[in-house]
């Protein structure tokens, strides 16, 4: 399933900000926030709210930032039934799923929230672009 949801203009650089704060050591896999499972950022409140409104209760987020050459390996969320990721900054990389002997992908676009089941393992392809994709992911309780 893919829902468009509206964000405000800054929440990019937001998310790269907090980015900056971080001095951990990053591979190919890009930088990936830590697991919130509350939300404590007020610039992000309205987005936060926004999901949940269409999906649920979220258990747990986390923020992406992909430079060039940066994507993530294949892996699931099997603890959760339903996962999403909405795409803030989307200059490349596909996400790819496969489901036993089914393999497919999608092209997020901008604003996308893109929800599939937690089960399904999945990877991004590494960012061709010189831009950095942004990204948050979620998990969800129960539904």
């Amino acid at each position: 399933m893919v829902l468009q949801l509206n964000f405000p203009s800054s929440l990019g650089d937001e998310i790269v900000a907090l980015r900056k704060q971080d001095t951990r050591n990053l591979g190919l896999s890009g930088w990936q926030s830590r697991p919130y499972t509350c939300q404590p950022f007020s610039w992000f409140d309205e987005v936060y709210r926004s999901v949940e409104q269409h999906l649920g209760t979220i258990d747990s987020f986390w923020f992406n930032v992909n430079a060039q050459g940066e994507g993530t390996g294949w892996h699931s969320h099997s603890r959760y039934q339903t996962v999403a990721v909405l795409y803030i900054s989307v200059p490349s990389g596909d996400i790819e799923f496969k489901d036993g002997a089914s393999y497919w992908c999608e092209t997020p676009k901008l604003g996308e929230l893109l929800v599939f089941p937690g089960k399904l393992d999945h990877r991004v392809r590494p960012n061709d672009s010189t831009e950095q994709r942004i990204s948050v992911a979620f998990n969800f309780k129960g539904k």
